[in-house]
């Protein structure tokens, strides 16, 4: 989990463009243990 539910719950609601995105990996940094999936989802939300 990069961050606690409660941090993504404060971010969607001051980010009215924000996204969650909830991934397939655990630990602190996606872009690590799960990278491709990461680069996915990151280049999904720049293309929409």
């Amino acid at each position: 989990m990069a961050s606690p539910p409660e941090v993504g719950n404060y971010l969607l609601h001051h980010l009215p463009q924000g996204e969650r995105v909830t991934l397939g990996t655990s630990g602190h940094c996606p872009h690590l243990t799960a990278p491709l999936e990461t680069l996915a989802a990151i280049d999904a939300f720049l293309t929409s």
